[in-house]
C-alpha cells in the first residue's frame, strides 16, 4: 500500500505525526479525527510550534484575506476615474469598452485553471504566483503611461488582462487556502465572514484610490501602488503561509484545460466585440464558435478518467446551489453595480468623488454585513443564506428604479449592499463546504470563475441596455430602467433556485 508523512498543525502547540494511506489523510485536531485528501508541508525550519498553531492559521486569514481584497481593488481601480484614464491614454470608443472589460477576461479564463493547479502543485505557491503576476500586470499598466501613439491603450489592456490572470490564481488559492487552514463548521464561518469583507472592502477602496490618484494629477499612481503592495503580498505570504495540496494526484487534463480556457476567453472576447463592432456579425460568429469548444468540453470531461472538471459534481445540490449563487450574483449584482458610476455621473451630475462615496456604500456595507453574519442563526447557513440574500439584493436593486434623486440610489445602494455582504461571506462558506475532499482549489475556481463570467455577462447586457440611445439623459434614464429590472429579475429566479437546491441538499444531508 502506497504510504505518505504529513505533519498536521493542530488547535493546540503540539503536532501531530501520521502515517496514513495516501488517499486518505488524517488529521488529529482538538482531540477530533478528521479524513481529509489533502496533505501539509512542514512548517518552515526553525518555527515553533506554537507560531503553526493557531497563530499561524490567523496569518493565513490575513494574509488570505489581503490577497482577495488587492485582487478586487484591481478589478474596481477604473471605476471612477475611467473619463481621465480614457483621455490620458487616449482611448476611442472600442477601447474604452476594452479597459473596462480586459481584466475580467483575465480572471474569468484563469480562475478555473489555477484552482485545480493550487490543488496540484500547492496552495500557497500559487498565491505567491499569482501575487508576482498581478504586480507585473500593474507594471505594465503604469509604463503603458510613457508609450506613444495608437500603442498606449493596447498596452494598458494588455497590463489589464495580466492582472486578472493574476488576480485568479491570488483569488481561487487564497480561498483554497482558508478552506484548509479552517476545516470546521465554527472556524469556517469566520473565515469565510473575513474573505467575504474582503471582496467588499476592494471593490470599495479600489475607486477610492483611483480618485485620490486623480486628484494629485497622475493617473498611473494608483496602478504603481497596487504593485508595489502585490510585491508585500509576495513577501508576506513566502514566510506565514504553510504549504498544502491534493493528495489526489490525477494526471493533468491538458485538452480540457485548453478548450475550457479557449471557450471562456472567446466568449468574453465576443461579449466585449458586441459592444464596440458595427456589425453583429463578427461577434455571434465567435458567440458560435465558444458554445461549439464548450459543447467539446463536456464531451471531452464526461468521457475522461480523470476530468479537469467533474460535471457529476454538479448533481450534488450544495455544490450547484453555491455556482448557480455565483453565477447570478455576478450578472445581476455586478451588472447594475458597474453602471452606478455611469448613471450618477451623467443623468445626477455628480463629480469623481461623489460617484465614488455611492459605490463605496454598497462596498462598504457589504463589507460590514460579511463580518457580521457569522452570529447568524445555524439554521439560517447554507441555501436559505444564498438563496434570501439575493432575493434582498433584487429588493434593494428595484429601489432604483425610476430615480433621479441621490439619495433613493443610496437607499438602494444600502439595502443591496448589506445583502450582498450576507451572500458574500454564504459563498465562501458553502463553496469550501460543497468541494470534494481535498479539492478546495477546484471549489474556488469553479465559484469565481462563475461569478465573474456572470459578471461578464451581466456588465454586457446592462451596459447594452444603459446605453442603447447613446448618452441622451432621457434615453440613459429608460435604459438605466431597463436594466435595473433586467439584472433584478435575473438574480431574484437565481434566488429561488438557489433555495430550491438548498432545501433538496438538506434532505440529501439529513
Amino acid at each position: 500500500m502506497d504510504h505518505s508523512i504529513a505533519i498536521w498543525s493542530c488547535d493546540r502547540t503540539d503536532h501531530a505525526l501520521v502515517l496514513v494511506p495516501s488517499r486518505d489523510q488524517v488529521a488529529v485536531s482538538g482531540g477530533r479525527v478528521t479524513m481529509t485528501n489533502s496533505v501539509v508541508d512542514a512548517p518552515a525550519r526553525g518555527a515553533s510550534p506554537a507560531s503553526e498553531g493557531l497563530a499561524g492559521r490567523r496569518s493565513t486569514l490575513v494574509i488570505a484575506a489581503a490577497g482577495t481584497f488587492l485582487a478586487l481593488a484591481a478589478y474596481t481601480l477604473p471605476l471612477s476615474d475611467f473619463t481621465t484614464l480614457a483621455s490620458a491614454l487616449s482611448a476611442g470608443p472600442a477601447a474604452q469598452t476594452w479597459i473596462l472589460s480586459s481584466m475580467s477576461i483575465g480572471l474569468t479564463a484563469a480562475m478555473l485553471l489555477s484552482g485545480t493547479l493550487a490543488d496540484r502543485h500547492g496552495r500557497r505557491r500559487m498565491f505567491l504566483i499569482g501575487s508576482a503576476v498581478l504586480a507585473a500586470g500593474s507594471l505594465l499598466a503604469v509604463l503603458s503611461a510613457t508609450v506613444s501613439g495608437a500603442l498606449r491603450p493596447d498596452a494598458f489592456i494588455a497590463g489589464r488582462i495580466v492582472e486578472g490572470v493574476g488576480g485568479a490564481a491570488v483569488v481561487a488559492s487564497a480561498l483554497a487556502l482558508l478552506s484548509e487552514a479552517f476545516p470546521r463548521p465554527t472556524e469556517r464561518a469566520l473565515a469565510s465572514s473575513v474573505w467575504g469583507a474582503s471582496l467588499g472592502a476592494g471593490i470599495a477602496i479600489g475607486p477610492v484610490g483611483a480618485a485620490i490618484a486623480d486628484q494629485v494629477g497622475h493617473w498611473w499612481i494608483s496602478y504603481a501602488g497596487l504593485g508595489v503592495l502585490a510585491l508585500v503580498l509576495i513577501g508576506a505570504g513566502a514566510m506565514a503561509l504553510v504549504e498544502s495540496r491534493s493528495v489526489l494526484r490525477q494526471r493533468p487534463d491538458l485538452l480540457g484545460t485548453g478548450l475550457f480556457v479557449a471557450a471562456t476567453g472567446l466568449a468574453l472576447v465576443a461579449l466585449v466585440t458586441l459592444r464596440t463592432s458595427a456589425s453583429a456579425m463578427v461577434p455571434l460568429i465567435m458567440i458560435v464558435g465558444a458554445a461549439a469548444l464548450a459543447v467539446i468540453f463536456v464531451f471531452s470531461q464526461l468521457r475522461r478518467a480523470e476530468p479537469m472538471l467533474d460535471l457529476k459534481l454538479f448533481r450534488r445540490p450544495r455544490f450547484a446551489a453555491a455556482h448557480l449563487a455565483g453565477l447570478m450574483v455576478g450578472f445581476g449584482s455586478i451588472g447594475i453595480a458597474s453602471l452606478v458610476g455611469t448613471y450618477s455621473a451623467v443623468v445626477l451630475g455628480l463629480n469623481v468623488w461623489q460617484t465614488t462615496g455611492l459605490i463605496a456604500v454598497w462596498a462598504g456595507m457589504s463589507t460590514i454585513t460579511a463580518l457580521a453574519v457569522r452570529w447568524l442563526p445555524d439554521w439560517f447557513h447554507g441555501g436559505r443564506q444564498l438563496g434570501w440574500g439575493m432575493l434582498a439584493i433584487a429588493v434593494g436593486q428595484l429601489i432604483m428604479i425610476n430615480t433621479y434623486s441621490t439619495w433613493q440610489l443610496v437607499i438602494g445602494l444600502l439595502v443591496s449592499g448589506i445583502a450582498a455582504g450576507v451572500v458574500n461571506a454564504g459563498l465562501g462558506r458553502e463553496t469550501a463546504a460543497s468541494a470534494p475532499s481535498g479539492r478546495s482549489g477546484l471549489g474556488s475556481g469553479v465559484n469565481n470563475t462563475a461569478r465573474y463570467l456572470g459578471s461578464a455577462i451581466g456588465v454586457t447586457v446592462a451596459a447594452t441596455l444603459l446605453l442603447h440611445g447613446g448618452h441622451d439623459v432621457r434615453l440613459l434614464h429608460t435604459g438605466w430602467n431597463a436594466a435595473v429590472v433586467v439584472c433584478s429579475v435575473a438574480i431574484a429566479l437565481g434566488g429561488i433556485a438557489v433555495l430550491r437546491l438548498g432545501l433538496r441538499a438538506a434532505r440529501v444531508d439529513g
